[in-house]
């Protein structure tokens, strides 16, 4: 989502009421933002706000998948999957959208410099040959 695309929603959140909440963009890049609201504010109001700024924000990372060359299950491809964050364990998994299969540049980094996998020369080639960046509406 562009930066003008963020405010013509925001307006569009808005309407002629007295205003309880106040958006600060901190940077746009990294995409970064405060939300400060006063005890009138609208609620409903409030987690539109929230929802389309965290929608912003996750729309200006890239994201990767990282396919498992040669691994395929009865369920399809196979990509590095973990359950939460990177530091938890880390498993092969076909396409599921309730585990963590997508991944920054920055988390690809760290997995690389991580020391479970520091010695695993197979893994740092599936880092350099396995990534296919998600688009927008694929990220989970």
């Amino acid at each position: 989502m562009r930066f003008d695309e963020l405010i013509e929603s925001l307006e569009e959140i808005n309407d002629e009421t007295p205003h309880h909440i106040w958006v600060t963009i901190v940077s746009q890049e990294p995409r970064q933002f405060e939300i400060t609201a006063d005890d009138k504010a609208n609620l409903d109001k409030l987690q539109k706000v929230q929802k389309l700024l965290c929608q912003w924000q996750r729309s200006g990372v890239k994201r990767y998948r990282v396919r498992l060359l040669g691994l395929n299950s009865s369920h399809g491809k196979q990509y590095l999957s973990c359950e939460r964050d990177i530091h938890g364990k880390i498993f092969a998994c076909a396409p599921n959208h309730f585990l963590k299969q997508t991944f920054t540049w920055d988390e690809l980094d760290q997995l690389r410099n991580d020391t479970r996998f520091k010695g695993i020369a197979y893994f740092d080639q599936l880092l350099r040959t396995g990534i296919e960046e998600v688009k927008d509406d694929e990220a989970d």
